[in-house]
C-alpha cells in the first residue's frame, strides 16, 4: 500500500542551471530519476489556425525534421501542446472612452482557448544500476540544445529556453493539471481504470495508437482539407483539439525517440525473414510491408523512430462520456482509432510528464514508424494574438476574443505595408458600415483626425458621440468652399500639388468624365500658373532678358506656323514695302537694343537707304545700279528679320500692356474665371492655337457670380474645420447630380489635403459610395496623386464600396486606388462566388487568400455572440479573417437602422442631450425588458411610446 502511495515520488532528481565562463546561465537541465538530461523550450507553433495555407504545415514539419536530424541517435523530442480554457480580461482604466470601457466590459470573463507549446530535448543514458557522468555526452547534449536554439532562431520561431523557476512551475502545473492563469493548488489523486480523479475533476489519457492494432491511415499527411462554403480549407490533422467541449484543459503529448538505426534495421530484416519462413497470406502481407519500409529507408535515407502520441483531458466527471465520444468521433474522421485498452492511466500520466520521454514501455506504449510519418501527427497550429503596435485596433479572433492589430500595417513592430491606404468591398448587408464605424471609433480615440464623405447617414451616430462636425448638403445650406484660395506658404511649398487638384476640378466641371486633350491641359496649366503669379507677384513689365526670350519664342513660332514665310514672300514680290522711313520709324520705337545693336542697325539703315537711292538713280551707270541691287539682296535677309523683329516687339509691347491690365486682387473661382476668359483668347492669338473658349466659359459660368451655383466655389471655408478631430460630410441629397456631386466631393478632398499638410499626427480620409463620383479618367491622375501624397503626411486614404461592378468595370479603381492601397478589406463575398476569378485577378488575391475569404461567416463560431460579422483584412502580403463584434453600447452608436436611431434620440433628449447617458440607459432598459440584443424590437416600442422605458406606465 505504501508503494502505491509513493508512486509519484522521485520522478525527477533535480534542476540545474548551466553557466558559462562569465557566470551567465546558458542552459537549464532537468534530470529524471533514470539520469536522463532534458532542456525545455517554450515555442509558438508557426501556423495560425485557419490560415488555409498547406505549405506552412509542411514548412513546420521540415523544421521539426531538421531538429530530429540534428539530435540524432540516443535523443528524444517531446512536444506538448497545452489547450487551456482561460477567461478573457483586459484592464479598464478611467481615462478610457465610454465605448471602449463598454467594449472590454462586454468581453470580461469570456472563455477562450489558450495554446501553449513546449518542446523538450532529452538525452538517453545507458540503463544500469548507477548513472555514470560522461563529460563527452554532457558536452554533446549542451551543444545539441544550442543547435536546436539556433534552428529555431534561424526559422524565425518565437522561442524561450525555460529557467529553473519556469521548469519547476511547469512540472507542478502538470502535476495539478492546471494551466489557468493565476495561482493553483494541488489536490488528492485517485487512480481508476478509466481515469485519474483530482478533486472535483477527472483526467483521462487517450493513446492515439493501439500498438496491437496500429489503426492508422494507410497514407498520412501533416495537413487535412475540409470543405468550408464549398472551398477546400487546409487545417491541422488534429485541429479539433482546440475545441474539445466541456474540458478545462487538454494536453497533446507527442514523443519521438531516435534509436540506433543500424540495430533497428537489422531487427526488421530479421523479422522479415521470420515472416518469410512461414508462407501463409498474413505473413506474406507482413513481409511485404516490412520490405517496403526497408526499401524506403535505403532509397530515401529515412530514419526509424519509436513514438507515442496521447491526449490528456481534464473535465467534470459527468462530462467524461461526452468528451470521450467527441474525441473518438473526431479521431475516426481522420482515420485514427484510439486505443481501447489504456487501463494504465497512472503510468501513462507519469510517462507524459515533460522530460519523461524515455519512460514509456516499448512492449505496449511505443510503436515503430518512419520519422516523417510520425511528424505528420505533430500539432502545428496556434491562435491569433495581439500585435505589438502603438496603434491598436481591436477585432476578435475566430473564437471570439479581442485581439489588437496594427490596422495601418506600418506602425507596428513588424512592418507589413508601405502605405496605410485601404480599399473596402462588401455587398449590401455584409456589415460594411458597421465595420468601418468600429475602425473610425478606435482611430479617433487614438488621436487621429478623420474626415468622412458619406451618402446615407451611416456615421451620424458616431459623429454625435464624439461631438464632431456633421455637415449635410442642402439647397439652403450647400457645402461651399474656396479651393482657389492658397496661402503664401502653400504657394511656395506645395503649389504643384495644389495646381494638379485645381486642374482636376476645372476639367471635372468642363469635361465631365471625358479626359482632356493635351493642348487643353497645357493651356489650363499655363493659365493657373499665370493667375497665381499675377496675385503673388503683380506684373509691372518684362525685363530685357524676358523680352529677348519672348522675341526668340515668337519668331520661332511664326517661322513654324508660316507667318514669317508669308512675310518674306510679300517682301520679295514688293521690295518697296520696306521703306527707309518705315525702318526709321520702327527703329525709333525700339527700346530693347543694346548700344552696339542700335549702332549696327543705324549703319545698316543708312547703307540700305544709300543703295536704294543708287539703284533707282537714272543718272547712275548700269554697273552701279547692278552693284547696288546685289548689295541690297545681300542685306535684305538681315533687314527683313530686323524689321520682323520690330513687328514682334510691337506685339510684345501689346502683350505687356494686356498682362499689366490683368490684375488679380483676390483668389476665388470668380476671379479665376474672369482671368481665364480674358487670358485664353490672348494665348490663342499669341500662339495661333485653338481652344473652345466659348464652350469653356458657358459650362463654367453657373459657378461664377450671378450663376445658380455661385456659392459652391467662392466661400472661404470655416477655419474651425481645421481644428475638428472628426468631420462627416453627408451629401446624399446630391448623389444623383452628375455635375454638382463630383465637384463637392473634390472640394471636400481638398479640405482634407489642407488639413493633412497643416496638422501634425495621423489623419484619415474615408470616402464611402461617394468615391464613384470621381472615378473618371479626368480624376485618375488626381486620385493617384492623393493616394501617394497622404502617406508622406502620416495619412490614410480609404474608399468603401459595395458593388462588384465598381471593381471590375472601372479602370481607375485598379490603376489609381487598388494599386496604391496596401490594405484590402473584404466582407462576405458569397454573392460574388461565381464571378470571383475577375475580382481576384484585379485585387491580386492568391488561391490561399481566396480560401480564407470564403470562410467568412462560415465557421461554427456564432453561438452566444452579439451582432457579429467577419471581415478579411490583407495588409501587404499578410491576410487573415477577423471578427467585428461590438457591445450593445457600440452597436447603438453605430446603427444605421432608422427606427433604432430615432429611439436613441428620444433617450438622448430625455437625458439632456448627453449621448453617453442616452446610450447607457437605452442599453440598460433593453436588458431590463428582457430584449438584450433585440435592438429593433426594443426601439420600436420606444418609438411607439415616444418616451424612455421608466415613463411608459406613467400617465401624463
Amino acid at each position: 500500500m505504501s508503494t502505491r502511495k509513493n508512486t509519484l515520488d522521485g520522478l525527477f532528481t533535480g534542476i540545474e542551471d548551466i553557466t558559462d565562463a562569465r557566470g551567465r546561465v546558458v542552459n537549464t537541465v532537468l534530470y529524471s530519476k533514470a539520469g536522463n538530461y532534458s532542456s525545455i523550450f517554450e515555442i509558438e507553433n508557426p501556423v495560425q489556425q485557419y490560415c488555409t495555407d498547406a505549405d506552412q504545415y509542411y514548412a513546420f514539419m521540415n523544421v521539426l525534421d531538421h531538429i530530429l536530424q540534428t539530435l540524432g541517435e540516443g535523443y528524444a523530442l517531446q512536444k506538448q501542446d497545452i489547450f487551456c480554457r482561460q477567461a478573457y480580461h483586459h484592464d479598464i482604466t478611467p481615462d478610457m472612452e465610454f465605448l471602449t470601457q463598454s467594449y472590454f466590459k462586454y468581453y470580461e470573463g469570456r472563455p477562450y482557448t489558450e495554446i501553449r507549446t513546449f518542446i523538450i530535448i532529452t538525452q538517453e543514458t545507458r540503463k544500469s544500476t548507477f548513472v555514470a557522468y560522461d563529460p563527452k555526452k554532457w558536452a554533446e547534449f549542451n551543444n545539441k540544445v544550442q543547435k536546436v536554439k539556433d534552428i529555431l532562431e534561424e526559422k524565425g520561431l518565437p522561442h524561450h529556453l525555460l529557467g529553473r523557476k519556469e521548469i519547476d512551475e511547469y512540472l507542478h502545473r502538470f502535476m495539478a493539471f492546471d494551466f489557468k492563469k493565476g495561482p493553483f493548488g494541488m489536490t488528492n489523486l485517485k487512480c481508476t481504470d478509466d481515469c485519474l480523479k483530482m478533486g472535483d475533476k477527472v483526467v483521462k489519457n487517450f493513446s492515439l495508437v493501439d500498438i496491437d492494432v496500429i489503426d492508422l491511415p494507410t497514407v498520412i499527411h501533416p495537413v487535412q482539407t475540409k470543405p468550408v462554403n464549398g472551398y477546400p480549407v487546409s487545417t491541422d490533422l488534429l485541429s479539433f483539439l482546440s475545441t474539445v467541449p466541456l474540458t478545462d484543459c487538454v494536453v497533446y503529448n507527442q514523443v519521438i525517440q531516435i534509436p540506433a538505426q543500424r540495430k533497428e534495421r537489422q531487427r526488421l530484416i530479421g523479422k522479415s525473414k521470420r515472416h518469410a519462413s512461414m508462407p501463409d497470406p498474413s505473413n506474406k502481407i507482413a513481409k511485404a510491408d516490412i520490405d517496403e519500409v526497408l526499401e524506403v529507408i535505403a532509397t530515401e535515407q529515412k530514419s526509424l523512430v519509436w513514438t507515442n502520441f496521447n491526449v490528456l483531458v481534464s473535465c467534470k466527471p459527468e462530462h467524461l462520456t461526452k468528451v470521450t465520444s467527441y474525441l473518438e468521433t473526431k479521431l475516426f474522421e481522420v482515420g485514427i482509432a484510439p486505443s481501447k485498452s489504456a487501463y494504465n492511466q497512472l503510468e501513462l500520466f507519469m510517462d507524459s510528464f515533460p522530460g519523461n520521454a524515455y519512460s514509456f514501455n516499448k512492449d505496449y506504449d511505443l510503436f515503430l514508424t518512419l520519422q516523417d510519418c510520425a511528424l505528420c501527427l505533430f500539432y502545428k497550429e496556434r491562435m491569433k494574438h495581439d500585435e505589438v503596435t502603438p496603434l491598436k485596433v481591436f477585432y476578435t479572433d475566430r473564437q471570439g476574443v479581442p485581439i489588437a492589430i496594427d490596422f495601418t500595417g506600418k506602425e507596428g513592430e513588424k512592418k507589413l505595408t508601405n502605405n496605410s491606404n485601404f480599399f473596402c468591398l462588401g455587398p449590401s448587408g455584409s456589415g460594411k458600415s458597421f465595420s468601418t464605424n468600429t475602425v473610425v471609433r478606435q482611430l479617433i480615440e487614438q488621436d487621429t483626425d478623420v474626415v468622412m464623405v458619406d451618402t446615407g447617414d451611416s456615421y451620424e451616430g458616431i459623429c454625435g458621440y464624439f461631438h464632431g462636425t456633421y455637415i449635410s448638403y442642402s439647397k439652403e445650406h450647400p457645402i461651399s468652399m474656396n479651393p482657389f484660395k492658397v496661402s503664401d506658404v502653400e504657394y511656395q511649398q506645395n503649389f504643384g500639388e495644389k495646381k494638379n487638384f485645381l486642374k482636376s476640378l476645372i476639367f471635372q466641371i468642363f469635361k465631365g468624365n471625358k479626359a482632356p486633350e493635351k493642348l487643353e491641359d497645357t493651356i489650363i496649366d499655363t493659365v493657373l500658373n499665370e493667375y497665381y503669379d499675377a496675385y503673388f507677384h503683380p506684373f509691372s513689365g518684362y525685363t530685357n532678358e524676358e523680352k529677348e526670350e519672348l522675341r526668340k519664342q515668337l519668331l520661332l513660332a511664326d517661322k513654324r506656323n508660316g507667318k514669317y514665310g508669308e512675310y518674306i514672300e510679300a517682301i520679295e514680290n514688293d521690295a518697296d514695302v520696306i521703306s527707309s522711313q518705315e525702318t526709321k520709324t520702327a527703329s525709333s520705337d525700339k527700346q530693347n537694343y543694346t548700344k552696339d545693336e542700335k549702332e549696327h542697325h543705324a549703319k545698316v539703315q543708312r547703307l540700305v537707304e544709300k543703295l536704294h537711292n543708287l539703284a533707282n538713280d537714272a543718272a547712275a551707270s548700269v554697273g552701279e545700279r547692278e552693284h547696288a541691287n546685289n548689295q541690297l539682296m545681300r542685306l535684305m535677309p538681315e533687314l527683313i528679320e530686323g524689321h520682323y523683329l520690330m513687328k514682334i516687339d510691337q506685339r510684345i509691347e501689346r502683350m505687356e500692356r494686356q498682362k499689366r491690365d490683368l490684375k488679380v486682387t483676390k483668389l476665388s473661382f470668380d476671379t479665376f474665371y474672369e482671368y481665364a476668359c480674358e487670358r485664353i483668347p490672348q494665348m490663342m492669338d499669341e500662339k495661333s492655337i485653338a481652344f473652345p473658349i466659348n464652350e469653356f466659359a458657358a459650362i463654367l459660368e453657373p459657378f461664377h457670380k450671378g450663376g445658380k451655383l455661385e456659392t459652391i466655389l467662392n466661400n472661404d471655408m470655416d477655419l474651425n474645420l481645421f481644428d475638428e478631430k472628426f468631420i462627416v460630410f453627408e451629401i446624399d441629397k446630391i448623389k444623383d447630380d452628375p455635375v454638382l456631386f463630383p465637384i463637392v466631393v473634390l472640394i471636400i478632398m481638398d479640405v482634407f489635403l489642407q488639413k493633412m499638410r497643416i496638422k501634425k499626427g495621423r489623419k484619415a480620409l474615408i470616402i464611402e459610395e461617394a468615391w464613384k463620383a470621381i472615378s473618371s479618367p479626368t480624376m485618375a491622375e488626381y486620385i493617384k496623386y492623393l493616394y501617394k501624397t497622404v502617406r508622406k503626411f502620416h495619412g490614410i486614404a480609404g474608399v468603401v464600396t459595395q458593388e462588384l461592378g465598381d471593381v471590375i468595370d472601372s479602370p481607375i479603381v485598379k490603376e489609381a486606388i487598388i494599386n496604391n492601397s496596401d490594405i484590402k478589406i473584404l466582407l462576405d463575398q458569397a454573392k460574388f462566388k461565381d464571378r470571383y476569378d475577375e475580382i481576384a485577378a484585379i485585387l491580386g488575391i492568391t488561391d490561399v487568400q481566396r480560401q480564407q475569404i470564403f470562410t467568412i461567416n462560415s465557421l461554427d463560431n456564432h453561438e452566444g455572440r452579439n451582432y457579429f460579422k467577419e471581415v478579411w483584412i490583407c495588409r501587404g502580403q499578410s491576410a487573415d479573417v477577423y471578427g467585428v463584434e461590438e457591445p450593445p453600447e457600440c452597436y447603438m452608436a453605430y446603427t444605421t437602422e432608422r427606427a433604432e436611431k430615432e429611439a436613441l434620440k428620444i433617450y438622448i433628449m430625455h437625458y439632456g442631450g448627453d449621448t453617453i447617458e442616452g446610450i447607457r440607459h437605452f442599453c440598460q432598459d433593453m436588458e431590463k425588458a428582457g430584449l438584450t440584443g433585440k435592438y429593433l424590437k426594443f426601439a420600436n416600442e420606444v418609438n411607439k411610446q415616444q418616451n424612455v422605458m421608466e415613463l411608459w406606465d406613467k400617465v401624463a
